[in-house]
């Protein structure tokens, strides 16, 4: 138990340590990819479900494509 316990505080301190090392403009980076992912994912999943929407549209004009 007390195993656990040390590699969880061991972990915990090694976050808060790299977390407390980044510079203002590298958490602004980081910031900004996190965003630019955010953006791709969400603009995939719109895309992806207009694509649907389209597919369900065909299908009851009666066209195959």
């Amino acid at each position: 138990m007390i195993e656990k316990a040390t590699v969880a505080t061991t972990y915990t301190a090694s976050a808060v340590t790299t977390m407390a090392g980044l510079t203002i403009n590298e958490w602004v980076a980081l910031g900004g990819f996190l965003m630019g992912v955010a953006t791709f994912v969400v603009n995939l999943w719109f895309k992806r479900e207009h694509l649907n929407i389209e597919r369900q549209r065909n299908q009851a004009d009666g066209k195959d494509d």
